[in-house]
């Protein structure tokens, strides 16, 4: 009897018109999102290494290694291959930091400040189209699917046939299930397929479980909404009421929550701006300097150059000792400066962003969104690891570059040597690993489980008190 339930359900939404709309048009958005992002990600992989080879170029230019500590070298963010299925935060955040002796790195040059129109249309991704499209038409499936056989006396005829109402829920809940996958399951299997033939698009093992477990979480986002809505047509008596209700708890999960959460975080623990921080290191740097102006002054009044010509010599041998030891100790002083304002500034926007990441997991979408973005590796986590290995390669780039500038120091002896880059430091960054994401993800995992059986739980017990009169 089951059985025969479900092939009547998936039957009869089949046949539906609102079920070949909603299979054309998520076929269409799927194959178009994918295509989109495979562009994006093929353009970003050129720009990346015109970067490299422009940053390469640019240092072997630097005529010594004193244009080379100011001049720094630039760290360039490798676009990631997920970014086709989920774009996440990467184009609205910096791409580019510069690394030199003298300012703390930063992120500049996102696709949103190279290109502005980016920002007023947004990225339409694989997780945008599920979290938006499929969701809505989850609702649109649902809301009838018990008052709407009640207002047109099906249920009743059905039930006056002794067919259990544990069977009959479970059949239309199991049956309407699968009837929604099929508008996403089909253009996502086209889709990996495009993937996985696509001239340089290279997917590794950890890339493709990655992609599993995303359109895992894909189908368990829909399953919140698909037994939400079958939750409120239990509940009510009329399908165009349960329509209305649906309609405001979906745009409540979907816009309203995940903005509020944001607003009442920023109320409760506000933090300074970047400009203010900024402030703060520019301040101390400026100070600094003047200690530098002031020990320089000392020094030459203490050491006066020798008017014998055999003396210049080790005259000039102390002037770089000495300018080797000042130059790594104000600048040591300087990036522990910057590091603990910088400590400071992060904990509190630390503060504030679990505050309104937690307080905007009450949503779905909320959820969806950041436990895609960590399996893509494209969200707020990955960009601070990222930013955080920056700060880290910092301080071994400026040791180097201050003993490389020390040692060659020439006091008007002569043309100072070209910077050898062989022996130059180089940046590594490590991504997050898949267990690592996986653990990250379990909350969100947990709380949208934890609502399909909340709801399924209540359609359920909702469904055996229903009255089909």
């Amino acid at each position: 009897m089951l059985r025969d339930i479900i092939a009547k359900e998936i039957q009869d939404t089949i046949m539906s018109p609102r079920f070949i709309f909603t299979f054309l048009l998520c076929t269409i958005l799927i194959l178009l999102s994918v295509y989109t992002g495979i562009n994006s990600y093929l353009a970003e992989q050129k720009e990346y290494s015109a970067a490299i080879a422009l940053n390469k170029k640019n240092l072997e230019s630097q005529p010594n290694y004193i244009t080379l500590a100011g001049t720094g070298t630039k760290i360039n963010k490798r676009p990631v291959v997920l970014s086709t299925v989920v774009s996440g935060v990467q184009e609205a955040v910096g791409r580019v930091a510069t690394v030199n002796v003298a300012f703390d790195p930063s992120l500049v040059d996102s696709k949103y400040s190279s290109n502005p129109v980016f920002a007023v249309f947004g990225a339409l991704d694989l997780s945008f189209i599920v979290k938006i499209v499929l969701s809505l038409f989850a609702i649109l499936f649902t809301y009838d699917a018990i008052v709407g056989e009640k207002e047109r006396g099906t249920l009743k005829l059905t039930l006056s046939n002794r067919v259990p109402r544990d069977r009959l829920i479970l059949g239309k809940a199991i049956g309407g299930f699968i009837s929604l996958l099929i508008p996403l399951v089909i253009p996502l299997v086209l889709s990996l397929l495009i993937l996985l033939i696509y001239p340089n698009v290279s997917l590794s093992g950890d890339d493709w479980g990655r992609i599993g477990l995303i359109c895992v979480m894909f189908l368990i986002y829909l399953s919140v909404f698909f037994t939400l809505g079958l939750f409120v047509s239990t509940r009510t008596s009329r399908s165009s009421t349960s329509f209305l209700l649906l309609l405001f708890i979906w745009v409540t999960f979907v816009t309203i929550i995940p903005k509020a959460a944001v607003i009442v975080a920023a109320r409760i623990n506000p933090i300074p701006s970047v400009h203010e921080v900024t402030a703060q290191k520019d301040a101390y740097l400026q100070e600094i300097q003047k200690e530098s102006f002031v020990e320089q002054q000392k020094f030459f009044r203490e050491h006066p150059r020798p008017e014998k010509q055999e003396e210049i010599a080790k005259w000039n041998e102390e002037i770089r000792k000495w300018a080797e030891d000042i130059q790594q100790r104000l600048t040591a002083k300087i990036d522990e400066k910057n590091a603990a304002i910088e400590r400071d500034y992060q904990t509190k926007m630390r503060v504030q962003q679990g505050l309104a990441v937690n307080l905007s997991r009450i949503s779905p979408s909320s959820a969806l969104m950041f436990s895609c973005m960590s399996l893509a590796r494209t969200g707020i986590s990955e960009h601070d690891r990222f930013l955080n290995s920056i700060k880290t390669y910092k301080p071994i780039f400026t040791k180097w570059i201050n003993a490389k500038m020390m040692r060659t120091l020439n006091l008007g002896e002569g043309e100072q040597p070209k910077p050898e880059l062989s022996d130059m430091p180089q940046f590594e960054f490590k991504p997050e690993r898949l267990s690592e994401s996986v653990v990250r993800i379990l909350p969100d995992l947990a709380l949208m489980v934890f609502l399909i059986i909340l709801f399924f739980i209540g359609s359920y017990v909702s469904f055996l008190r229903y009255d089909v009169r």
